[in-house]
């Protein structure tokens, strides 16, 4: 049995296929954001904090830092899953049988 051609690319597939690219592009910076703010507030700080080379103060920075980490989860967490269920249906438009 030959292999399946893909359909020809329409504008409607290639603006499908930006709007999928820019979730995921999105998704990346995201969790930069995430990973480095829970970093500093639960690894850093605290460390400083003991050590002494930052001031007590420093300690109040954590909960700030701790609920901008948290807010570009969720918000990473909401693209992911919005290019999720978007992947299957711009495939199946593209590629009418993928498992043939």
């Amino acid at each position: 049995m030959p292999i399946t051609d893909p359909n020809a690319l329409t504008s409607a597939d290639w603006l499908n296929l930006h709007n999928w690219l820019t979730l995921l592009w999105i998704f990346f910076p995201l969790m930069i954001i995430f990973a480095f703010s829970m970093m500093i507030a639960h690894a850093f700080i605290p460390s400083g904090v003991a050590t002494g080379h930052f001031p007590t103060g420093f300690r109040m920075l954590r909960i700030p830092l701790t609920i901008i980490g948290l807010i570009a989860l969720v918000l990473a967490l909401i693209l992911f899953f919005s290019a999720l269920l978007l992947t299957p249906e711009m495939l199946r438009q593209i590629w009418p049988r993928p498992w043939m």
